[in-house]
């Protein structure tokens, strides 16, 4: 149980210092909706998933209150996701973006699978290694979607726009 602690602590640090060395200042915006919208669409996923048991957590932080386990899926993956979503090429060819987001999928899911196989803080009832790799994948499809739509209309960040409408 100590190990399952300091790996819990261990993602905190490693949240935090990849949040501030690997966002720059400039996208701390952008970094920070990523990190707040894959929240939401990992909270919606994994309410069923824990409930009907395909997931199980059976050391959190917790225990008492959520069956989820918090720093996993709140902190470190949404933190995975802001790097990812910062990064990531806009106008890249489509071969390249495409094996930039499988890479990122398949070592989230692999640092899963590692947790999952060699601790306690996670623990998969019905979904296998290549579920959990689907699941990881549509979480960052689907939350990149929601990043990218939000932020289609550039004109609604710019700072003239805004002085525009005080006058």
């Amino acid at each position: 149980m100590l190990m399952e602690h300091l790996i819990l602590v261990a993602m905190w640090i490693f949240g935090f210092v990849g949040l501030t060395l690997f966002v720059p200042r400039k996208d701390r915006r952008k970094g920070f909706l990523a990190f707040l919208m894959f929240q939401a669409i990992v909270w919606l996923c994994d309410m069923p998933a824990f409930k009907f048991d395909l997931l199980r957590a059976p050391i959190r932080e917790l225990p008492r209150a959520t069956d989820l386990p918090l720093t996993i899926d709140y902190f470190f993956y949404p933190v995975l996701f802001s790097i990812f979503y910062v990064h990531r090429r806009v106008n890249g060819r489509l071969g390249s973006r495409i094996t930039y987001f499988f890479v990122w999928v398949s070592a989230s899911a692999l640092l899963d699978i590692v947790i999952e196989r060699y601790t306690d803080l996670l623990e998969y009832e019905w979904l296998k290694w290549y579920g959990m790799w689907i699941y990881m994948g549509f979480l960052f499809y689907v939350s990149q979607v929601c990043c990218n739509w939000f932020f289609k209309d550039k004109a609604l960040f710019q700072a003239e726009r805004w002085e525009a409408n005080e006058n």
